[in-house]
């Protein structure tokens, strides 16, 4: 087992070259590191992966998300920042943390934990250019096994552009939306959402 002192200064250290970050590591590395980094750390196919500390563009969008669904969601729904991680059972080792994430109701945890939820309702990822690859042909997939996911959401932070996939009656159905104007506004549990809102106070080049 490598030292969690070693791998987190490894980690450190490379982010000052590089924009994203995947190192080899065990599950148990994984949560020993998580807890002493002050950034969002995930966990895929046995590596650590992560980006470091996100960019202002990037949580003025989160803390508008936060703001929103906070503001048409009723209380049986509890809105959550990166701070709280999913575990997809069905992928050994597969930790994410989304940018937002909603619970329906009472959340359940992995054993032995209150960060990591096993129960999501709804996930939001905010994408980066370095992370734009991994998180739709990686966590996708692994998101739509979650059973309690009902919809995910996919938000480009250098341009308008939003995807939404919502799980739909049918079984490995979603249905898939993307918006690229800011007039255009997207449903989340039957309230309309604006995409002004999500990119308010936001000035693209």
């Amino acid at each position: 087992m490598v030292n969690t002192q070693t791998l987190r200064d490894t980690i450190i250290e490379r982010l000052k070259t590089e924009d994203l970050v995947q190192i080899p590591a065990s599950e148990a590395e994984y949560l020993a590191v998580a807890e002493q980094l002050p950034f969002k750390v995930e966990y895929h196919n046995s590596e650590i992966i992560t980006m470091g500390l996100a960019s202002y563009f990037h949580e003025i969008i989160v803390a508008n998300w936060i703001f929103i669904l906070r503001s048409i969601l009723p209380d049986e729904f509890t809105v959550l920042g990166s701070n709280s991680g999913i575990q997809i059972p069905k992928f050994e080792g597969g930790y994410y943390l989304p940018d937002v994430m909603v619970v329906k109701g009472e959340p359940l945890f992995k054993p032995n934990s209150t960060a990591i939820i096993t129960n999501p309702h709804l996930v939001i990822e905010i994408l980066s250019p370095s992370t734009n690859k991994f998180d739709r042909e990686s966590k996708l997939p692994e998101y739509k096994h979650l059973e309690s996911l009902q919809q995910i959401i996919f938000v480009n932070q250098k341009k308008v552009g939003v995807s939404s996939y919502l799980r739909s009656d049918q079984p490995n159905t979603w249905i898939n939306q993307d918006f690229y104007s800011l007039d255009e506004t997207l449903m989340i549990e039957n309230e309309p959402v604006s995409l002004k809102d999500i990119y308010q106070k936001i000035k693209f080049e």
